[in-house]
């Protein structure tokens, strides 16, 4: 077949399919939309609209939705609308019929209803989709927002010219009774035929549908808050999951895969973030048992006043530990109750906020160091976050006489927190190995490859992705709490060390905290070393209000790990600055975003790693807000995160050398 015959046949099935895809959204929007769904089934109308945002993926990947205002650019550059033009068609009109007959049944047994309220010109149904939407926890972004405006609006106008149209064209369903065993299936078959629209696509656009489903995913699991919600997604997601088991990839590569994959990762996301929220209720637990069991909460009290060790129990490397007090980390070995010892490593964190012969940190330092400790121990813990596993924490500081050790002597003291840390259990560590930190490698390892530099920096941006997925701050991004465990090798030399820089550790927790507009900032001191990677409006000591610090600012941290790499030195080394200047450290922003220093970056790593690094620096506008925005509200993250993704994660990861 000629190229033009081709691209003719092509744009006339888009044409005739885009009419039957819009026929499937209006039925979809008249079941999502009905009224009076029984709270205990709300779930169930959450899946639904998940996966009529995987429709939505679906048309816009293979440019069956906006065919008409690109002229079918997108529906040329693919075969699909030749080779497969009939499975199309008829996979969408299944769905179409599917949702058609559903009401028609439902209403046939009088479980559905037409609302008796007339509904006038200015029904939310029409013109305001997305407050609709936003009210279910769902994002909807402005161009399936206006198709769906269009496609009711279209259904309305042709119902107006019919006898007993206007209840037809303009109308609200309401459940007199919900039918829950027949909305399950609906949804079955509704997920399968996803599926099997996914499936008929060259490889290519499924990585693109599945890269556009997570992203939602992301946007869904943000507007999701309180545990009462958290719930109602988990089990939105094991409807799908139920069906068979899918594995989890340590950090999801976008490549095609099974959507339910995708959900599962979601749902460890979902169930870690609740595990979050739990950690702040005062009081008896408002939760029920049944949504303790789904969302996997355990005793959030129990645990979180568990994680303290008893500072006998823990034996610091005295190579690793009296050398440098002021070392952020050190090995040590954990022993436990029953006299089993294990290699482990200790993170520092410093307090000096107490009273004059206080023998305990200040209550909110306990406090904040107790969630913490509790959310780097709970488990299952997402595998896409990249951080170890906490054993729990002790304090460093003077203890009372019966707390010192067999011959009454304090072993290296000093107002400390350590958080005690598991030595990971990959192929080839050993448990005698230390963790080394990027900021060493770059100060004295060979440079890498540039193909190992952009795996790490893909890496470390998608482990920042998912902690601000469940609204966590890492406050501490630098290259120092960018950790590695080397595995054995050997060469024609011996037994060497290799690291593999495509599995970091984000570590370095110690300032870490939720991302909620009701809690107070805790600011790190003033280390004009730290300071360098530290975005200008936050650098400062003392305690300070709530919103001195936001996801944005993270993100900058990482543009600057981003510089680093590009180079292989520390950015003290890249900038030639005394880190020791604190008013060069305030000025290090603007110095990084010159034209000669970006355009530097791309001579090293291309040019799609110095746009997502420039974004990274720049924030605001390149990153789709305002300096002035408030990043706790539920717009302003989603876009955010929405930028930060498709600028950044998504564009490390496209890059090919």
């Amino acid at each position: 077949m000629d190229p033009i015959s081709a691209a003719g046949i092509a744009l006339s099935v888009a044409s005739l399919a885009s009419q039957v895809f819009m026929g499937c959204i209006q039925g979809i929007q008249f079941i999502i939309t009905a009224k009076n769904l029984p709270e205990e089934s709300k779930y169930l109308n959450l899946r639904l609209r998940m996966e009529q945002q995987r429709l939505f993926a679906w048309s816009e990947t293979s440019g069956l939705m906006d065919h008409q205002e690109d002229n079918g650019r997108k529906i040329q550059e693919s075969n699909t609308f030749v080779i497969h033009r009939t499975t199309i068609l008829d996979l969408l009109v299944q769905i179409q019929c599917l949702f058609k007959e559903f009401e028609k049944a439902q209403t046939r047994n009088k479980h559905l209803q037409i609302a008796p309220e007339p509904v006038n010109s200015e029904d939310d149904l029409i013109y305001d989709p997305a407050k609709d939407s936003s009210s279910a926890h769902v994002p909807l972004s402005e161009p399936r927002r206006r198709f769906i405006i269009r496609a009711m609006k279209e259904l309305k106008s042709k119902a107006e010219g019919v006898a007993g149209g206007l209840s037809t064209g303009r109308r609200r369903l309401l459940w007199a009774a919900f039918d829950k065993a027949a909305f399950e299936n609906l949804l079955q078959r509704f997920s399968t035929l996803n599926d099997n629209m996914t499936d008929i696509l060259d490889f290519r656009l499924q990585t693109e549908i599945h890269r556009t489903t997570q992203d939602t995913n992301r946007g869904v699991l943000q507007l999701h808050k309180d545990l009462a919600s958290l719930h109602q997604l988990v089990k939105a997601l094991d409807i799908k999951m139920q069906a068979r088991s899918y594995p989890v990839h340590e950090i999801p590569q976008y490549a095609p895969t099974n959507d339910a994959a995708g959900l599962r990762l979601l749902a460890q996301l979902a169930k870690f973030k609740a595990f979050n929220e739990s950690l702040d209720t005062e009081g008896p637990a408002p939760w029920d048992e049944a949504t303790a069991m789904v969302l996997q909460l355990g005793q959030p009290d129990a645990e979180k006043a568990n994680t303290k060790i008893e500072r006998s129990r823990i034996h610091l490397n005295p190579k690793t530990s009296s050398t440098d007090l002021s070392a952020i980390r050190c090995e040590a070995i954990f022993e436990h109750d029953i006299g089993e010892k294990q290699r482990v490593w200790i993170e520092w964190k410093e307090y000096d906020y107490q009273k004059p012969g206080a023998l305990s940190p200040p209550a909110l330092i306990v406090d904040r160091v107790q969630k913490l400790a509790s959310l780097l121990h709970h488990s299952p813990k997402p595998e896409a976050f990249r951080v170890p596993h906490c054993l729990g924490y002790f304090d460093n500081g003077p203890r009372e006489a019966s707390e010192l050790d067999s011959e009454g002597e304090e072993e290296a003291l000093d107002p400390r927190i350590g958080f005690v840390f598991e030595k990971p259990k990959d192929e080839g560590v050993s448990p005698d190995t230390p963790p080394v930190s990027l900021f060493d490698l770059l100060s004295s390892s060979p440079k890498p490859r540039v193909t190992d530099r952009i795996r790490l920096a893909h890496a470390v941006a998608n482990c920042l992705l998912y902690l601000h997925s469940v609204n966590w701050l890492h406050k501490g991004l630098r290259s120092h709490n960018i950790v590695f465990f080397p595995t054995a090798s050997k060469d024609k030399r011996g037994g060497i060390k290799k690291v593999d820089y495509s599995k970091p550790y984000l570590s370095g927790f110690d300032f870490a905290r939720p991302a909620r507009a009701d809690e107070m900032t805790e600011i790190p001191g003033d280390v004009p070393e730290y300071n360098m990677y530290r975005h200008p409006s936050t650098q400062g000591q003392g305690f300070g209000p709530r919103e001195s610090f936001r996801k944005s600012f993270d993100i900058y941290s990482l543009g600057v790990v981003l510089v680093e790499l590009a180079s292989w030195q520390t950015i003290d080394r890249v900038l030639d600055l005394d880190v020791g200047r604190m008013r060069t450290a305030m000025k290090i922003r603007d110095t990084l975003l010159e034209e000669s220093r970006i355009q530097e970056v791309g001579s090293n790593m291309g040019e799609m790693y110095e746009r997502a690094t420039a974004k990274c620096l720049a924030g605001g506008n390149e990153l789709g807000i305002l300096e002035t925005d408030d990043e706790t509200s539920d717009a302003v993250a989603a876009k955010l995160s929405m930028a930060f993704y498709e600028d950044v994660v998504k564009k490390l990861g496209d890059v090919k050398v």
